[in-house]
Order: C-alpha cells, then structure tokens, then sequence
C-alpha cells in the first residue's frame, strides 16, 4: 500500500455516455442497425476519469476543468458529487461540455457521436490565479489534455510555477506541437500521438533515437511511451527501459491511458522509484483494459494483480 498524497488534477473533462442494447432489425427508414436502448450509463471522462482513478486508488484529489451550463455538466457535477473529489468546474455557458456518446451492441460499440466546442471558450484568461493560488499545496500534478481548450492557454504558466516549487508534473499530451508540455517531469504519449510529432519509425531503434531527441528537446526528466499491446518505453537520463504488455485479450482500451497516468503519479509521488511507478501502471492498464469502458483500480486490485 501507498500513503494518501494530494494530487491535482487540471485538464479537459468530459461526460461519457453509453446507450447499451440489442439491435435485433434494420431500418425501413435507410440501411442502418436500429438499436433498442435497454440500458443508459453516464460517467465522468477525460480529465474527470483521471481524477476518479486517482480518488479510486486512495489519493487526495482536486480537480479543475472546463464546462458548458448545460445537461451534461451538471450530470458531471452530480457525478463528481458523488466521489471523493473537490472538483472546480470553470464555467463558460457559451459552449457545450465535451461529451462523447457511445452506441453498444451486445458488448459491441457500433458508433461513438461527440458533442464538443473544442477551443471555443474565452473563460480561461482570468483563471490562471486562483489555479496558482492552489498550486503549493499539492504534492503532484497532472494534466490532462485532450486538446479540447482546457490545458493549452494555462499549461506553460502552470510548469513553470510547479517548477520553481519542485512540484512534480506529469503530462498526458494531445495535438501537433508538444512544446506546450516543455519543462515537464513527466509526458505519456501514446504510440499515434508521438508518432505525429516525431514521425512513423523504421524500427525499434530508430523509434529509441526519436525518443531520446524528444526528451531532451522538451527537457523532461522521463518520457514514457506507451504502446498498447507492445507494451511501454521509459526514456530517462542515460537509460531506456522497455516493459512488455501484461494483457493481451484487451475487451476495451477506453480510458486506459488514464489510468497509467494515476498509477504512475500516485507511485512517484509517493516516493516509489520510476521503476516501480511504471511496472505497477503496466499491470493496473492490464487490468483495466479487461473491462467495459473507462473503469478504475484499486491499490487491492493492483495487489491481487501483481501476485497472480
């Protein structure tokens, strides 16, 4: 077991919604499946899941996002309400909360419908001070970005005052130009999100070259590169790592990379080496990956997991 340490969470929160049924006919109408909702599900996404990770895993979590004032944000809130979370919703009613909407079939997702104004608000020019006011109290941060408005205009400033305090920061980045996230301790991209910054790689080495550029180009103590069913890449000063994938019958990848990023988070700033910190976040993305949706693991989960 790990101590309980305060972590905030600042990034792009959104509601995901599952409509669960059978399609059992196709439409008279145009020659599509017709779905019979049985069942509906709401649950907080994106930087919200992230924050519901780490309160799930015994951390002490406060969250900052960006939200319309409408439906989904309040179902959000009531959500959040729910948790063991201070979340701080920055409200901008001249956009709609980010929600993605997913169609399932017996287990199958037969389409996903987004609902997002992505980098439409003009709500985030005065938060940058209270969000600095609450800074030093944290023992780490994480910061979310799906690039859907929330992180970009703040981030620079936010590393920059995490850095003069030595507070750890941890990144999960989205978009075409990683510049944003320089400075930061930590940055996880997937395997298609490096990929568009650094370009597809001719093999393992070369991919270990771009890499290592990377990390020092952006000055990060780690960059960790997670790969899905091949498993993840630690790039730190003078060593990478490799770690292979521990679940390869995956059911759903929806939110695994955020639970890597909690588990990974809550371990270092912990104190557990990085070592240990990406080893545990292995097996806890296995056994999130086994389940329907964004789901959460526990440190009795991560225990049982890491005997079997």
């Amino acid at each position: 077991m790990i101590s309980r340490k305060k972590i905030l969470v600042i990034g792009d929160v959104m509601l995901d919604r599952y409509w669960m049924g059978h399609v059992n006919r196709i439409s008279p109408e145009a020659p599509v499946p017709i779905l019979d909702v049985s069942k509906a599900i709401d649950k907080p996404g994106g930087a919200a899941n992230v924050a519901k990770n780490l309160s799930d895993f015994g951390m002490d979590v406060t969250l900052i996002g960006l939200t319309g004032k409408d439906e989904a944000a309040m179902k959000l809130f009531e959500l959040l309400s729910n948790l063991n979370i201070d979340y701080i919703p920055i409200e901008d009613s001249a956009i709609r909360t980010t929600m993605k909407l997913r169609v399932i079939d017996k287990n199958q997702q037969l389409m996903r419908i987004d609902h997002e104004d992505k980098n439409l608000s003009r709500a985030l020019k005065n938060n940058f001070r209270f969000i600095e006011e609450l800074i030093p109290n944290f023992d780490g941060i994480i910061i979310s970005d799906y690039d859907k408005g929330m992180v970009k205009p703040l981030i620079k400033k936010i590393l920059s005052k995490a850095s003069k305090l030595k507070i750890k920061t941890f990144v999960d980045p989205k978009g075409t130009d990683f510049s944003y996230y320089k400075n930061a301790f930590l940055l996880k991209p997937n395997l298609k999100e490096f990929e568009d910054i650094m370009g597809i790689s001719k093999d393992i080495s070369d991919l270990k070259i771009k890499g290592e550029k990377l990390r020092k180009k952006l000055s990060l103590e780690y960059l960790l590169l997670t790969q899905g069913k091949n498993g993840m890449i630690l790039f730190g000063k003078n060593k990478i790592s490799s770690y292979d994938a521990l679940q390869q019958d995956v059911f759903d990848v929806t939110g695994a990379g955020d639970t890597v990023i909690s588990i990974l988070t809550s371990y270092i700033v912990a104190g557990k080496s990085i070592v240990s910190a990406v080893k545990m976040s292995n097996i806890a993305a296995g056994l999130s990956v086994q389940k329907l949706g964004s789901t959460s693991v526990s440190q009795e989960d991560l225990k049982n997991g890491f005997t079997k």
